[in-house]
């Protein structure tokens, strides 16, 4: 959990504002041409272009360098192809954008962002429109799309083609994905393969399910990172696809099996319609580590959340050393006990302690440790048929009204939070169960 001050939010578009920006009439339309964002120290360049056939490439400079060759924009839905035969509509005039926030614990308390944006307004084959939004900071570049059009019928994503196009000679350290509904009982992906490290640029995925961000690059002296942020429940998380001996990386959607209770995997929705981040960390080694660019593009947290109450910390935890049958009461007096000397602010009750503590001593527990300042955590099973995994308390989770029932028996037992295990992937079913719960417990 964190708490974002806001200053003038670099990541939170105004839609009123978007809604504005396009001019549809065929006076706007202009013939193709090269448009360059800079960031605010004029290191990084983006240089955006439609070629003959309408297709949307941009290609990044750092210091006059190139470090990203030509690589692709753009997004294909059901209803209309924004791959390609696009038509300039209209550029806007570069705008700074800034952010000032605090988070409790990362790289760093205080945090400022400072970036210019871009907003381009695009016109497909059909008339509709998209716009691409560009944000230039000093350490790297970000883009998203945008659906400007208003409209209650849903609609449905088939692929996006966001590229990553390296130079040749690039290495890269990747982590592979798992496949969907494969390991112990069907509980991949759980994102715990180990990295191939300082490969050749498009080494295939050894699973053959794409690539995890965040992605590392290094072309001669030149790092990149490449990730995504601001995922909206209105999305799927995405991965990266390759080919050997290609440099170019594609945005892929997941797998269709990574749903909730059959729920759409890939994205859908009303108009209009904002797409997450798609980011790029631009310099030395030190600028990758040092970057907080995912959480400066991040959306406001909610306002309604007490941070006092959801505040991050240690936790004690017995399933690491001891598994699941040592999840009992006088086990977690111990780990609360534990937490208590080493003045940590939390203890995690694992897997099985429904059956082997249950409610009315999970609530003895949860009061002994109140008594030495520490806060219960509980685990969860996330279950329905996207896993087989027997661990209990499973399928509680599952729709919301089983959910609230849950999150009402916890609170008036007063547990602090949950971890709840084995999510169904990245479909867009499972973005919106994960978001939804999040919403709970906030609330």
């Amino acid at each position: 959990m964190f708490v974002k001050t806001v200053i003038k939010c670099a990541c939170s578009i105004s839609l009123p504002f978007l809604l504005h920006c396009v001019d549809t009439s065929a006076a706007s339309l202009q013939p193709a041409q090269a448009i360059s964002i800079k960031s605010p120290d004029s290191r990084i360049s983006v240089d955006f272009n439609l070629d003959s056939n309408g297709v949307a490439r941009y290609k990044i400079s750092l210091n006059g360098k190139q470090v990203l060759q030509p690589s692709r924009l753009g997004l294909i839905r059901e209803d209309a192809d924004f791959s390609k035969r696009l038509r300039l509509l209209k550029e806007y005039a570069v705008e700074q954008v800034s952010d000032d926030y605090s988070l409790l614990t990362i790289k760093r308390r205080i945090n400022h962002y400072v970036a210019n944006r871009k907003v381009i307004a695009l016109q497909g084959a059909n008339g509709e429109s998209m716009q691409i939004i560009f944000q230039v900071s000093d350490d790297g570049v970000a883009y998203r799309y945008f659906f400007p059009a208003k409209s209650a019928k849903v609609r449905k994503l088939k692929a996006e083609v966001s590229s990553f196009n390296f130079l040749r000679g690039t290495r890269a350290w990747l982590q592979p994905i798992a496949v969907a509904k494969s390991g112990w009982n069907g509980t991949n992906p759980s994102y715990e393969e180990n990295y191939e490290k300082d490969m050749e640029i498009g080494s295939p995925s050894p699973t053959g399910a794409g690539w995890v961000y965040p992605a590392l690059f290094k072309s001669e002296d030149t790092w990149l990172l490449v990730s995504e942020g601001s995922l909206p429940r209105n999305y799927c998380g995405t991965r990266l696809r390759s080919q050997w001996h290609n440099t170019e990386y594609t945005v892929s959607f997941p797998d269709p099996q990574e749903s909730v209770a059959n729920g759409p995997v890939n994205p859908e929705s009303t108009l209009p319609w904002l797409t997450p981040w798609r980011f790029i960390v631009v310099g030395s080694l030190q600028t990758i580590v040092e970057s907080t660019l995912g959480t400066d593009l991040a959306e406001q947290p909610a306002a309604n959340i007490d941070a006092s109450s959801a505040a991050p910390g240690k936790a004690s935890w017995s399933w690491p050393l001891l598994g699941d049958d040592r999840t009992v009461f006088e086990v977690q007096k111990q780990f609360i006990d534990y937490a208590e000397s080493m003045h940590w602010q939390y203890t995690l009750v694992d897997a099985l302690w429904d059956k082997q503590i249950g409610y009315d001593k999970l609530k003895e527990l949860v009061d002994y440790a109140h008594g030495k300042g520490i806060k219960i955590l509980v685990w969860y099973n996330s279950a329905g048929d996207w896993n087989t995994a027997p661990l209990t308390p499973r399928d509680r989770m599952l729709t919301h009204a089983s959910r609230v029932r849950e999150f009402d028996k916890l609170k008036a037992l007063g547990v602090a939070g949950l971890k709840v295990d084995f999510f169904a992937g990245d479909g867009q079913s499972t973005i919106a169960t994960f978001s939804m719960m999040q919403r709970l417990m906030d609330s």
